[in-house]
């Protein structure tokens, strides 16, 4: 068996655990970075899974020069969020009230993960194994010692769970879960639409769920149809052409006539660790934390994640000194849990209180609604949160 040695160990190669490789990277950390399967290909078509990434966590990808590996026009910005349950009560969000051109942009998730892995080829300090899984590892209290499934054996002083929501280094790590399943499953469709608003995303709260849309390249979008299972169920069991119709007699206002293109279902999630850390190890991004997806904040939230840490690892060069690990571990635990607990909750908050009827509730709601529109304050407020500034 062939033995390596290196500062940190991620398992996970997706666009989180890929980013924090490539910012430990640049300032001279060695990483070995594994994962269980290659990027989905990059098709003609977009893919189907696509993120909104926010003004932040754009800046950072072009700090560690990835940014600029993705095609220009594959990269949709949007400077406006429309959000409303009653016409009347819509809000709407520009991204010059706070003085910025774009809240960010629309990318497919293949895309930026492809930019993030031929970035690799800049850096000796990174290692990939892939397609590789964990087979057993051991942490004396100062080193873990991992076993892969390629017979390499590799020696390394902090071990990363950035392997998602059903973290295989969390349970290997002893850290256990809070979390339940939402009473929704979320229908992502891709389509091609002839009407959209140029640069908006908007959302629509329903009592049964929101409906989103993320606009893309050449008239393709990305539609978030939120509802109960049963509904869900019955929309997936219907022929290509009459769901077709089902969206448009649904959303002929904001999309027009529709092309579907392709289209999945996923269960929604939300799950938070009871810890971030153990001694030596560290989770980021879904192996962490876990959110309903309505306001597209989980790939922006697991990038604060990895800025986090990347930065304390950096400025407390424990790795050149052979310091302990644990505070710098402890740092990043206190600085993310409360963020992530303050983002989880509010979108509890939004589950809550349109995931009803109920009439007093949904004339207060809009109301709420009506009263942001008319801050300028909270809107700015609410923004830079969002946007990462």
């Amino acid at each position: 068996m062939n033995k390596l040695f290196c500062d940190v160990l991620i398992f996970g190669a997706g666009i989180i655990g890929a980013s924090l490789a490539l910012r430990l990277s640049k300032y001279g950390i060695k990483v070995i970075i594994v994962d269980h399967k290659h990027p989905v290909p990059i098709k003609k078509n977009p893919n189907i899974r696509v993120a909104a990434i926010n003004h932040a966590s754009i800046k950072f990808l072009q700090q560690i020069n990835v940014w600029k590996k993705i095609p220009s026009n594959f990269c949709t910005p949007y400077h406006c969020l429309e959000a409303w349950e009653c016409p009347s009560s819509k809000v709407i969000f520009h991204s010059m009230s706070v003085g910025i051109s774009t809240m960010g942009c629309i990318v497919e998730n293949n895309r930026l993960q492809s930019a993030l892995w031929r970035s690799f080829m800049n850096f000796k300090t990174i290692t990939l194994y892939c397609p590789s899984i964990l087979l057993s590892t051991h942490y004396d209290g100062f080193c873990w010692k991992s076993i892969l499934d390629n017979g390499i054996i590799v020696v390394s002083r902090l071990l990363i769970g950035a392997d998602g929501i059903y973290s295989q280094i969390r349970k290997i790590l002893g850290i256990g879960v809070i979390g339940w399943k939402y009473r929704q499953l979320c229908m992502l469709l891709s389509i091609k639409t002839d009407k959209h608003k140029k640069g908006t995303i908007w959302q629509i709260f329903t009592p049964y769920g929101p409906i989103g849309f993320l606009p893309l390249y050449n008239h393709w979008g990305s539609l978030m149809w939120y509802n109960t299972p049963e509904r869900i169920h019955k929309l997936q069991q219907l022929p290509i052409s009459i769901l077709e119709k089902e969206i448009e007699n649904n959303f002929r206002k904001q999309l027009g006539r529709i092309r579907l293109h392709n289209m999945t279902v996923v269960p929604l999630i939300r799950q938070c660790a009871h810890n971030y850390i153990t001694p030596g190890g560290a989770l980021v991004g879904d192996a962490a934390h876990s959110l309903h997806p309505l306001a597209g904040q989980a790939i922006n939230l697991g990038l604060r994640d990895v800025m986090s840490l990347s930065q304390l690892l950096i400025d407390s060069r424990v790795f050149d000194e052979y310091s302990s690990i644990a505070e710098v571990l402890t740092s990043y635990q206190n600085s993310r849990k409360y963020d992530s607990f303050l983002m989880q909750s509010f979108i509890d908050w939004l589950y809550i209180i349109f995931h009803n009827n109920y009439l007093p509730l949904k004339i207060a709601r809009n109301l709420a609604f009506m009263t942001i529109e008319r801050s300028l304050y909270l809107k700015k407020q609410i923004l830079k949160y969002a946007v990462g500034i």
